[in-house]
């Protein structure tokens, strides 16, 4: 009997994946992830390392890497779903090629992006 149990008990566990109880548990998660970034971010200083906004905010959920710096993907919205990944969704907090912090926010990242584009075509 204890063998039945050990058996089906992880096959009904695998079911639940794809239930509604399990995306009810993700998108609370998620949520709570995008509450805490969004406060975290209130507390962000320019100058700070990226060791300090690990501290701070924890890992990213996404990173890019660039010839100027490199940047940290928070998600702060869901307007794409629990799995979506829309630009939207996610506050980009901008470091320089030394590791330090420049700026936050998808305006700010845009505007170092045409700047370094600039720089280049001169």
């Amino acid at each position: 009997m204890k063998i039945f149990a050990f058996i089906l008990l992880p096959m009904i566990l695998a079911g639940c994946v794809g239930s509604p109880v399990h995306s009810t548990l993700k998108y609370e998660s998620v949520q709570s992830t995008i509450k805490h970034n969004n406060a975290d971010l209130l507390s962000l200083k320019i100058g700070m390392t990226k060791d300090d906004v690990r501290k701070l905010m924890g890992n990213p959920e996404q990173s890019e890497g660039y010839e100027w710096g490199s940047v940290w993907l928070y998600r702060t919205a869901m307007t794409s779903g629990i799995y979506g990944t829309a630009d939207s969704d996610f506050t980009p907090v901008v470091f320089d090629q030394n590791d330090k912090l420049e700026g936050w926010g998808r305006d700010f990242f845009t505007e170092r992006v045409r700047r370094y584009e600039l720089e280049i075509k001169k």
